[in-house]
C-alpha cells in the first residue's frame, strides 16, 4: 500500500518560507564579521610577513659584517637585496650598526676592530614602507596602528 504524505497546509508553507528569510537574515549579520575577520588575518600576515623579512636583512647584514674583508658599502648592499627578495624597497636610513664595545655608531665596518661586538638593526614604521598591502586599514581606518614599529635586530661579534 502507498503512502499518503498529508496535503501541505498554508502555515507549512510559511513555516518553510520564514526558514529561507532566517537564512538570508542570519547571512547579512554573519558575512560582514567573516569579511573583516578574513582582511585582519591578511593585514596581521603581510605584518609579520614584513617583520620576518627585516629580521632575515638584519642577520645577512650581520654575517657580511663578520669578515675582515668587509667593505663600506657591503652592509647596505646586503639589506638592499634581501629585502628585494620579499619585495621590499630599502632605504638606508633603515640601518644602524652600533658598535657595542665602545659605544658607537659604525659608518664604515672596515674600521671596526675584531673582536668587537656589533649590533646591527633595521627599523622602519609599518604606515612608512611603500607598497605595504594593509586591507583592513584601508577599509576601516583600523588595524595595525600608524606608528607601529617593524625592527630587525642581530649582534654579532666582527673576525
Amino acid at each position: 500500500m502507498p503512502v499518503q504524505c498529508p496535503p501541505q497546509t498554508n502555515a507549512a508553507a510559511r513555516r518553510r518560507m520564514s526558514r529561507s528569510g532566517n537564512a538570508m537574515i542570519e547571512m547579512v549579520i554573519a558575512f560582514p564579521v567573516l569579511i573583516f575577520l578574513a582582511l585582519g588575518m591578511a593585514e596581521f600576515g603581510e605584518f609579520f610577513y614584513v617583520k620576518t623579512a627585516f629580521e632575515s636583512a638584519a642577520r645577512d647584514v650581520a654575517r657580511v659584517s663578520i669578515p675582515v674583508t668587509a667593505q663600506q658599502g657591503d652592509p647596505a648592499a646586503r639589506a638592499a637585496a634581501t629585502l628585494a627578495q620579499y619585495n621590499i624597497t630599502y632605504n638606508p636610513s633603515w640601518m644602524i650598526i652600533f658598535d657595542d664595545s665602545n659605544g658607537t655608531l659604525v659608518t664604515d665596518v672596515s674600521t671596526v676592530p675584531a673582536g668587537h661586538l656589533l649590533t646591527i638593526i633595521i627599523q622602519q614604521y609599518y604606515d612608512q614602507i611603500p607598497g605595504i598591502y594593509r586591507p583592513l586599514y584601508q577599509v576601516t581606518g583600523s588595524g595595525i596602528a600608524n606608528g607601529k614599529q617593524v625592527l630587525g635586530l642581530c649582534t654579532t661579534v666582527k673576525e
